[in-house]
């Protein structure tokens, strides 16, 4: 069963057990957690939350069926060293239905890596996953987030006021959606092209 699938400059992984060190410096830092709902976190609170997903990968793998969630490790494709992780958890009482989430390190930032990653998601979801719809949040103070979202097709759906509380203030969610038949043909036959 694969368990990698890579884009000319990025290869996206299956987490495992040896993705926990790097994700969990990621998650330390004030910068990359500025618009998130959770962090900075311990290393502990980290791997506490990704491990169930590295057991979910490894047990999946082992009787050769997907996992249930699609938690994916993101890396330099030349050179092989971390640059931030994505994902595609499964909506409860929803089959076929998908989170979107993506981190991507500081030092990475303003490259086109978090465009790539949420393309490389569209695509999975609905060519690999089987996927009827994608979700999507971001804090409404995200601009950044906001334009990787977008360009990655995915539509304004609302908005929930003061919904989280985070290093001192109330953000407002910004919620967007993403349905397969919003996605042509045509750009699916040329992401399975860009992600062999």
């Amino acid at each position: 069963m694969q368990t990698t699938w890579t884009s000319p400059t990025l290869t996206f992984s299956y987490i495992r057990l040896e993705d926990l060190a790097p994700i969990s410096e990621m998650l330390a830092k004030e910068t990359v957690c500025r618009w998130l709902f959770f962090g900075p976190n311990t290393p502990e609170v980290t791997q506490a939350y990704f491990l169930p997903f590295v057991d979910e990968n490894t047990l999946a793998l082992a009787e050769n069926r997907m996992p249930g969630h699609f938690v994916f490790t993101i890396r330099n494709r030349e050179t092989g060293s971390f640059i931030g992780q994505c994902a595609l958890l499964a909506e409860d009482f929803s089959p076929g239905a998908y989170l979107v989430g993506y981190q991507i390190d500081d030092p990475f930032w303003n490259r086109g890596i978090g465009s790539e990653a949420v393309t490389f998601l569209v695509w999975f979801a609905f060519r690999v996953a089987g996927a009827y719809r994608l979700n999507a949040d971001t804090a409404a103070g995200n601009r950044g987030s906001v334009r990787v979202l977008e360009k990655g097709g995915f539509v304004p759906e609302g908005c929930q006021r003061k919904y989280w509380y985070a290093r001192g203030g109330y953000h407002d969610r910004l919620l967007f959606g993403l349905l397969a038949e919003e996605i042509e043909e045509e750009v699916l036959c040329t992401l399975d092209r860009l992600f062999s």
